[in-house]
């Protein structure tokens, strides 16, 4: 595959720059469908295709021989070509904003021990989503949105299913000012709606 670097869980690429696709398929092929993620499709057997904004996508592939089907699956997450920021995604660190907020968020255990979130491969430009104990049991939603023609801010909004005490850090790459957000162990977690939370996120 051109234009990504795959590893066994994630491809990676970025936006604007076409990744070349090859249905590697045997045997008789009637029919094939391409979906790339972002509502774009293709019947190719060897499509191109890139991607206009940062996020998580799961690109699948479903082959046909006019009798049963089989579908493969890959997920890519596409980051900004030109980032505002200096945020590396990593398994603990959502980059939102084209790369210009970084969001990690930490855990506190039973026992006392502190673990970080892990970052769950959905998620836009604007929103991340964390997982704590097991990957498909999703905890942490935050959202980075631009209100700067409403009132001059960048804003963070946020939601976590869970009372267990958690930590969620906020930092603006291209500043350095951070914005964090706790909740105690064995309350409820309430909304975050911080319209003020990053005063200078209107600025380059």
């Amino acid at each position: 595959m051109e234009g990504a670097a795959c590893d066994a869980e994630l491809c990676r690429a970025v936006t604007g720059a076409p990744v070349e696709f090859d249905d590697a398929s045997s045997g008789t092929v009637v029919s094939r469908h391409w979906d790339f993620g972002d509502g774009n499709t293709s019947r190719s057997g060897a499509p191109e295709h890139s991607w206009s904004s940062p996020g998580f996508y799961d690109v699948a592939l479903v082959v046909s021989d006019g009798t049963s089907h089989s579908t493969a699956r890959r997920t890519f997450l596409v980051t900004a070509a030109e980032p505002k920021g200096t945020c590396v995604p990593d398994g603990e660190t959502a980059c939102l904003q084209d790369s210009r907020y970084a969001v990690a968020v930490d855990w506190w255990t039973g026992d006392g021990g502190i673990r970080a979130g892990r970052v769950v491969h959905r998620g836009t430009n604007d929103a991340g989503l964390f997982s704590f104990v097991a990957r498909d049991n999703w905890e942490v939603l935050i959202k980075v949105l631009d209100g700067c023609a409403l009132n001059g801010h960048a804003w963070v909004f946020g939601g976590s299913t869970t009372d267990l005490g958690h930590m969620i850090r906020v930092e603006d790459t291209a500043t350095g000012s951070v914005k964090e957000y706790s909740n105690e162990p064995g309350s409820p977690a309430a909304a975050i709606t911080d319209v003020a939370a990053f005063p200078d996120g209107c600025r380059p």
